[in-house]
């Protein structure tokens, strides 16, 4: 669609005709002799050329194209495109992986029948899931001993992924300091400006000392409008020294509004985090955007070659002429 930004402009295309006519232009009133033959005078004398001249029609229509274009150009000319939608995602995820020694057992099952141990399976199943999470932000919190920020909340998804491939088993220390990394996560919501805030909790062990007890960073989680779906991951016959505790695990999810899933397969892992997305649909806001092309350099750069053509003839006129 083409528009004009200074509509008002094209209100001085008859100015020419109002200053010729008005009473600003000169007038002599001193008594003259006019002579209708002129140029014949002018001929007889060989002073051709040397009077003054009445502009010719295609001098007039030059002189009024290049007005007209001086005033399409101040008029400020565009040309405004096709709607361009951008969605941005008012929801932010928050990962928190536990990295503890149990979650190097290897009793998870992959999709094509192979045994892993637990974290390759989460590694694989997250990939896929912040792959298809384009629009969103995502932050990803690793606890084992201590809990600590892997990945900020970011949008660079390609990022994302590279962090969580470089994920090992003890990295953060051999315990499962599940409470502090709610609570971890819990501060890193409270300094974002969402009100749609999802904590997903991946562990396969109970709760080994945290600084902050799951049952009050469950509640710090509440207060803070903190969703928790919390994931249970493993077979629990091979917990080890500290067995999985899912009655915990299911009271922090449902006194945040959550929910609690268990997964021993990576299908059953890829279901889970497909409900979860279901459970919680994303809410986003669309910003629409026109994109604006700029064409007041056309019309204006018409007008300069004009005149430089009609200079162009004036020159080459006045050399051919000289030299008869």
């Amino acid at each position: 669609m083409y528009s004009f930004t200074y509509l008002w402009v094209f209100w001085l295309l008859p100015l020419p005709i109002v200053i010729i006519y008005s009473s600003l232009t000169y007038k002599s009133y001193r008594t003259a002799l006019k002579i209708s033959f002129m140029e014949d005078i002018d001929t007889l004398k060989g002073e051709v050329g040397d009077s003054i001249s009445r502009a010719s029609f295609a001098q007039k229509a030059l002189l009024v194209s290049v007005w007209i274009l001086l005033i399409i150009s101040l008029a400020k000319p565009h040309f405004i495109g096709k709607p361009i939608e951008k969605e941005i995602s008012q929801r932010e995820i928050l990962v928190a992986v536990d990295l503890s020694g149990s979650m190097s057992t290897k009793d998870f099952v992959t999709k094509d029948g192979k045994t892993v141990d637990r974290l390759q399976a989460v590694k694989e199943v997250l990939s896929t899931f912040f792959k298809n999470r384009e629009g969103e932000k995502i932050g990803l919190i690793l606890f084992g001993s201590s809990a600590f920020v892997q990945a900020p909340f970011t949008q660079d998804l390609e990022a994302l992924d590279m962090l969580l491939s470089q994920l090992e088993v003890g990295m953060a220390g051999p315990k499962t300091m599940l409470g502090d990394g709610i609570a971890l996560g819990v501060k890193m919501f409270r300094e974002n400006n969402i009100s749609d805030r999802m904590l997903i909790l991946m562990s396969d062990g109970d709760d080994t000392g945290s600084r902050v007890p799951p049952k009050v960073s469950a509640k710090l989680a509440r207060e803070n409008d903190v969703t928790i779906y919390s994931i249970a991951i493993g077979d629990p016959q091979n917990a080890g020294e500290h067995p999985l505790d899912t009655k915990m695990l299911q009271d922090i999810s449902s006194s945040t509004g959550g929910k609690f899933y268990y997964a021993l397969k990576s299908k059953e892992l890829v279901k889970i985090y497909d409900e979860i997305d279901k459970l919680e649909p994303k809410k986003v806001l669309k910003l629409t955007h026109r994109p604006v092309k700029e064409l007041f350099s056309y019309p204006l750069a018409l007008a300069f070659l004009l005149m430089f053509l009609y200079g162009v003839y004036i020159l080459v006129s006045s050399v051919l002429r000289s030299r008869k």
